[in-house]
């Protein structure tokens, strides 16, 4: 097998394929901001893969495939080539937008930091050395070694300083060091034995901000080693950014620090402004002022990005924002359409929305379409009340959810969500079209009512802890399962207490209240039902579609099916074996439970019969769902296996396994996409179901599992991004003479149009604009027709000597040059200072050498203006550049055929209308000639075949009179139209070979 092929696998399997992750956002490597055009974009990453992010919405643009090494440790961009550079471990990728185009291996160490400065990379590692290499050839350059005692850990350019970089340590002393000659020019001594963790380049000149381990933030004059001011913030400086913006009233400088603080400095006055507590739930890696603009971006190891707005006083408030989770998600479920009469249209965007509940104590929703939908759903006033108390936001959220149930029939009238959680005792209900907890709880006490903690009433309260729920089908209750064993029953509208299974779990008082059957609870003095409850844990609740039937399963191994309004015990099935989950699919009364067997059962809830037994996963099953159609059940176990069942054989019929755990599946409302959640990840993985989109044939159960990697956020790019075919390896010598280890790649991979047999035709790659616009070229022309006539162009003033380069267009004569300065006048000037070497700040010498050229090539062309008439006596007629091809014996008719194809339709009209002038024009008439061999040479090809095709019609409606009154010529026309008769007619005959073949496949009568 090769490469290619088990790269293929690795990304789908039987019936998924990998399509994309929602959640991910970015990670702790700090983030790069460039500017191309109008536009500012962000380079972030996330893990295995790197983002591109447009700064004007926070929306990705871009996503590269994932890489199969270790994680990147290192990121920059140099925009001027649209090339980005990804380290991961020893190695340095180089992409071309989103293919890979360049392997960089020199380093000893791990790298930990890149560094763009002009036209040079700098790669910096944990071995002591930092390597220079050309952005332009991807050579390696030089080498840059440090002493024992001179540990580097970040390194910056400080502006204007000529062939310089400045590099800090892990010792907190800093060197400034002269790349071009690879010495050190000046060490700073440090402070404290502090290590340095960022340099910040300010707007002034000279001036740096160094940020320190002990949360010292000092600014530098780097020309006097002079220390300006300094700072102190409580843990260590992360990140330090200068607002440029020159509407600020004030200079304002702002870091970021180990524990999510941004502290906002006044460089005026000296002295911290104001301070965002709490901005990321984490360490802040990045903190960038756009140019000249008062929009702070940041972003932390909480996978969030964030842009902060300044006022002219210095304050910020949060703009926008692009969150994820904080921690790996456990549970989550497609929202809406849970039963069939409530499905809507696949390209609904309803059917695109996930509910997902991880362990960071939020509650949020994914739209896996439109990623601006994505939000948190708020759990009420708990940032004023973190201010007010000074206590972390964290804190005051409620316990991770454990389980949720959703139903959509009364979202707009009131709460239709339902949550449990870890050591929460009550429930709690939520408002999906508000994206907002609700205002009642779901218990079974009055709060108010304080028990001594060990008495009977404390003891019960903890017995009625929910640990599982669900909403009925109507939406007007929700079912409680709980720590004892009972089932509690409430009015969602109302978050009244409507009784519990059985009913003896609940006080007379409060089951008389009971809108329904309530002469059903008092048939008896004495209520024996309490007999019937789950002796343990409820672990699952189910309501079918029509409201008659509750199932609950407990950790007692049993699962018990009572009535709904009467709240009566009907029936129950012992498995003998603690049950770990319920999931009910409502159209079918499907009931399937897992069990700590590893066996899933399927049991009809109509007739309480075992209708499936599924075998095969080896440890403790975390989730499972059913697909839409009831024809499916997708399971996942701790064993980081995940299987398909085919409910109606009975079989497995897909199994694969990832490298982490599924925590949480859920699968879509149209079986379109299934996602999956998995152990220490952040993002929601999206799969796509391939007998969706085409038909699979299943011949047997699979063997052994279908290893794959879990996808990257988008798939904007291509599958192959490891371009391992038409690899060139450049052999290059660096300064030392040792060979350079640079693996250059093909930026496209090739394709390959040459036809698969030599009797097939193959058609060409062109746009089907380019040759549909060439069979109604007239029609456009009459179309694009101005409706006035055009004006004749303005005449110079006539004290402004031009020459005419044609009829339309003139050219102005520059003027004499100037003597220039004396080359040994200025011999000295340069002595003390480093000469501008190539790829650093400086006059851009390819502009300059443009301009010399443009100059000169003026003054050579220009030709007396005072005669239209050539001095020649013959006919000089200027031919075009097909001509030229036609005419050179050297090429052959593919670089003729590129040549077309790479003009637009009106292009290749005038290539085709200048090839002969007329009757009179001997020389055009042998160019026509070899035209018509040039086509008939492309047509035994059987390549490009419409193209031709278009081709041909053009030249024979330009050139018809010519032909018809040339015999030599109309011959070639025939032997041309034969050979295209010849291939048109087998094409045709395969065409209704293929129809007859298809009609009797599918039994289409004739």
């Amino acid at each position: 097998m090769t490469l290619s092929e088990s790269l293929a696998q690795r990304k789908s399997s039987r019936l998924l394929q990998s399509f994309r992750a929602v959640g991910l956002i970015v990670d702790e490597i700090p983030i790069v901001t460039y500017r191309m055009g109008n536009e500012t974009f962000l380079l972030a990453s996330i893990k295995k893969a790197f983002v591109i992010y447009n700064c004007a919405k926070l929306t990705p643009v871009m996503v590269s495939p994932q890489l199969s090494c270790k994680k990147i440790s290192a990121i920059e961009a140099y925009s001027r080539k649209s090339l980005t550079f990804t380290a991961c471990g020893r190695v340095i990728f180089v992409w071309k937008r989103l293919h890979q185009v360049g392997v960089l291996k020199r380093h000893k160490g791990d790298i930990q930091q890149l560094l763009v400065i002009g036209t040079l990379l700098f790669s910096l590692d944990d071995a002591n050395s930092i390597r220079i290499w050309d952005v332009n050839t991807l050579e390696h350059i030089e080498e840059l070694e440090f002493g024992r005692l001179f540990t580097p850990s970040v390194m910056m350019h400080p502006a204007t300083y000529l062939n310089k970089i400045l590099v800090g340590s892990h010792e907190g002393t800093l060197e400034l060091w002269n790349v071009r000659t690879k010495k050190r020019v000046y060490r700073f001594s440090g402070w404290d034995s502090q290590s340095v963790c960022c340099i910040t380049q300010s707007p002034a000149v000279d001036v740096v901000a160094i940020g320190l381990a002990d949360g010292r933030v000092m600014i530098h004059n780097l020309q006097y080693d002079q220390l300006l001011m300094e700072f102190k913030q409580e843990s260590k400086a992360t990140a330090i950014a200068f607002q440029s913006d020159a509407s600020a009233s004030i200079p304002i400088m702002v870091s970021g620090s180990f524990n999510g603080d941004i502290a906002v400095w006044n460089l005026q006055r000296q002295r911290l402004e104001t301070i965002l507590p709490r901005a990321h739930d984490g360490s802040i890696t990045s903190l960038v002022f756009l140019p000249n603009e008062s929009l702070l971006i940041s972003s932390g190891t909480d996978n969030a990005l964030k842009v902060w707005i300044f006022d002219s006083q210095g304050q910020a408030r949060l703009l926008k924002s692009r969150q994820g989770h904080k921690a790996p998600p456990k549970r989550i479920r497609y929202y809406g359409n849970n039963t069939m009469a409530s499905i809507r249209d696949g390209a609904d965007g309803t059917c695109c929305q996930i509910l997902s509940a991880g362990q960071d104590r939020s509650f949020r929703v994914f739209h896996t379409v439109r990623e601006q939908q994505s939000q948190e759903l708020s759990q009420g006033p708990i940032l004023k009340k973190a201010k007010k108390l000074h206590v972390p936001v964290e804190e005051l959220k409620l316990s991770p959810i454990i389980q949720f149930a959703a139903m959509e029939t009364r979202e707009r009238d009131w709460a239709n969500l339902v949550t449990c959680h870890q050591t929460e005792i009550a429930a709690y209900v939520w408002r999906f079209e508000h994206r907002a907890i609700g205002k009642k709880i779901l218990r079974q006490y009055d709060p108010s009512h304080h028990v001594h903690i060990g008495s009977q009433e404390h003891h019960w309260r903890l017995q009625t802890q929910a640990t599982s729920c669900t909403i009925s089908s109507c939406g007007h209750f929700a079912i409680i399962g709980s720590l004892g064993g009972a089932l509690f029953k409430y009015n969602m509208q109302s978050s009244e207490r409507r009784g519990s299974y059985p009913t003896a779990a609940t006080p007379k008082p409060t089951l008389s209240a009971s809108l329904a059957h309530i002469t059903s609870t008092q048939e008896s003095q004495e209520d024996t039902s309490i007999v019937h409850q789950h002796q343990g844990v409820v672990t699952g609740v189910a309501v079918d579609a029509t409201n008659n039937l509750v199932m609950s399963a407990g950790m007692d191994g049993k699962l018990k099916f009572w009535d709904f309004f009467k709240h009566l015990f009907i029936d129950e099935i012992d498995l003998g074996i603690p049950i770990s989950q319920l999931e009910l699919h409502r159209d079918s009364n499907l009931i399937a439970i897992a069990s700590d067997d590893h066996i899933l059962r399927l049991y009809d809830a109509s007739t309480r019969k075992l209708v499936r037994r599924f075998r095969g996963h080896t440890h403790c099953i975390k989730d499972m769902s059913f697909s839409n159609d009831a024809r499916w059940l997708l399971s996942c176990s701790a064993d980081a296996s995940m299987r398909v069942w085919d409910i109606p054989t009975g079989k497995c019929i897909d199994w694969v396994r990832f490298q982490q755990p599924v925590t949480g599946l859920t699968i879509s409302s149209t079986s379109e996409f299934i996602a999956t959640t998995h152990v220490g990840q952040l993002g929601i993985y999206l799969w796509a179901n391939r007998t969706f989109f085409a038909d699979v044939f299943i011949d047997m159960e699979p063997s052994t599992p279908t290893l794959l990697d879990l996808p990257t956020p988008t798939q904007e790019a291509e599958e192959a991004s490891i371009l391992l075919e038409n690899v060139d390896i450049l052999d290059m010598d660096n300064l030392d003479g040792a060979p350079c280890e640079t693996l250059l790649l093909t930026s496209k991979p090739v394709l390959n149009t040459s036809p698969l047999g030599s009797n097939l035709i193959t058609l060409s790659t062109a746009p089907k604009a380019l040759w549909q616009s060439l069979f109604h070229l007239e029609l456009i022309k009459k179309r694009n027709k101005p409706i006035e006539p055009p004006k004749a162009p303005e005449k110079a003033p006539f004290f402004l000597p031009s020459i005419r380069k044609d009829a339309s267009s003139a050219a102005f004569v520059p003027a004499a040059p100037k003597k220039s300065l004396d080359s040994t006048s200025m011999e000295g000037w340069t002595n003390d200072v480093d000469q501008n070497d190539s790829g650093w700040a400086g006059w851009n010498s390819e502009t300059a050498s443009t301009d010399k050229e443009t100059i000169s090539g003026q003054q050579e062309e220009g030709f007396s203006s005072t005669s239209r008439i050539l001095k020649s006596s013959k006919l000089i007629s200027s031919r075009c550049k097909l001509a030229v091809l036609l005419e050179d014996s050297a090429c052959d008719a593919h670089k003729v055929l590129a040549y077309l194809q790479a003009l637009s339709a009106s292009s290749v009209d005038v290539e085709l209308s200048t090839l002969c002038l007329g009757e009179f024009d001997a020389d055009g008439k042998e160019l026509l000639s070899k035209f018509l061999d040039f086509l008939q040479e492309m047509l035994a090809t059987h390549q490009h075949f419409q193209l031709l095709q278009v081709y041909l019609n053009r030249f024979l409606k330009i050139y018809e009179q010519i032909f018809i009154n040339d015999e030599a010529l109309l011959k070639q026309v025939v032997h041309v139209g034969m050979l295209q008769q010849k291939q048109w007619s087998h094409l045709q005959e395969q065409l209704q070979h293929t129809l007859c073949l298809v009609k009797y496949l599918s039994k289409i009568q004739m």
